[in-house]
């Protein structure tokens, strides 16, 4: 009974925050209006703007204006654009970019989100934002239940059903939650500044998604392997991370959780660098990031939480070995799937 109200409280406080965190236009849909930025010499630019001038063309109550520089041979032209573009979304901008305006709600989208179906959904009510939260959350909890997540969680689990204090229980399960966050926001970091390099070639969304798509391939290929030849864990991380599962505290916690994670990202990591990829020039970018946070760490918390009240580590380490194959090709189906809608088909 005890289970069944906690996991209650836990999906309704999950989706609240969802909902929170999703802007709603309550607003009439008026004063529409958008200013496409785009070089004539530039191949992205001039396909991204057919793209809008038809959208344009058949929806009159959208005010459209057109900035067509030669940004590219005008580094003063070019700064400035940039700018303030980064003053309108807070983040790295490029070209071509699209702002929109409607009824005082700013959205900034670049080569990768202007696509006709993006502009009908916005126009329509159905908001870009929300269809991508959605996905965050959902790719989020599929590697929360990952075979590798919760065979870490089970064993350390086997430590933490013997830890009576609860205030040591709380710091065990705090560290371990706040490494993995932090090794995630350390990858984060490093493709990011990757794709501030790269990011204005036209092709390396094209490299990047094959790579994600082999992955994917070789997760179902693998998917009835008892060990992974390609995702395996060393022997010896397999040692260190068992010496910080017996340390019993929260420092070793936050340890096991980074290394854990970073160990692990080539596994499941996938998923949230498509999911970077296509979000990281998007003005609700923190949203994304926090709510696949919250998909892929309820399950953690739910089994914590499990723990606590009595349940044995052994009965998720038989559902792990039992389901394994399964989550395994889910996630490699996710996987591919996710990087053709956020790399190859922007939603």
């Amino acid at each position: 009974m005890h289970k069944k109200v906690l996991v209650s409280v836990f999906a309704l406080s999950l989706v609240c925050f969802i909902f929170a965190c999703t802007p709603h236009d309550a607003t009439a849909q008026k004063n529409l209006s958008l200013t496409f930025y785009g070089d004539p010499g530039c191949e992205a630019c001039v396909y991204s703007e057919n793209i809008v001038r038809i959208f344009v063309s058949t929806h009159s109550e959208v005010q459209a204006t057109y900035f067509l520089e030669p940004y590219y041979s005008n580094a003063t032209l070019m700064l400035a654009l940039l700018a303030h573009l980064k003053q309108l979304s807070n983040q790295t901008a490029s070209i071509p970019a699209l702002v929109l305006n409607k009824s005082g709600s700013i959205l900034v989208w670049y080569e990768g989100n202007i696509t006709e179906a993006n502009l009908e959904a916005w126009l329509g009510g159905t908001p870009y934002v929300q269809n991508l939260l959605w996905v965050s959350f959902f790719s989020g909890l599929i590697v929360g239940v990952a075979p590798c997540l919760l065979l870490m969680a089970s064993v350390l689990g086997t430590t933490l059903v013997m830890v009576e204090q609860r205030s040591k229980f709380l710091a065990i399960s705090t560290g371990l939650i706040l490494g993995i966050i932090i090794a995630y926001l350390a990858v984060s970091a490093a493709f990011l500044a990757l794709l501030s390099v790269v990011g204005l070639f036209l092709y390396f969304k094209y490299i990047f998604g094959g790579i994600l798509i082999t992955i994917g391939i070789w997760q179902i290929v693998e998917f009835k392997s008892q060990r992974s030849i390609a995702f395996g864990t060393p022997q010896k991380v397999k040692d260190l991370l068992k010496t910080f599962i017996e340390k019993r505290s929260g420092t070793y916690a936050f340890l096991l959780g980074m290394l854990f994670a970073l160990v692990k990202i080539p596994c499941f990591g996938g998923v949230f660098l498509s999911l970077l990829y296509d979000t990281w020039l998007d003005s609700f970018f923190a949203y994304y990031i926090v709510v696949y946070f919250a998909g892929m760490l309820l399950p953690i918390v739910i089994l914590l939480v499990a723990l606590r009240i009595g349940v044995q580590p052994a009965r998720f380490n038989a559902f792990r070995e039992k389901y394994r194959p399964h989550l395994r090709l889910l996630n490699g189906v996710v996987l591919i799937v996710l990087t053709f809608v956020l790399i190859f088909f922007p939603l």
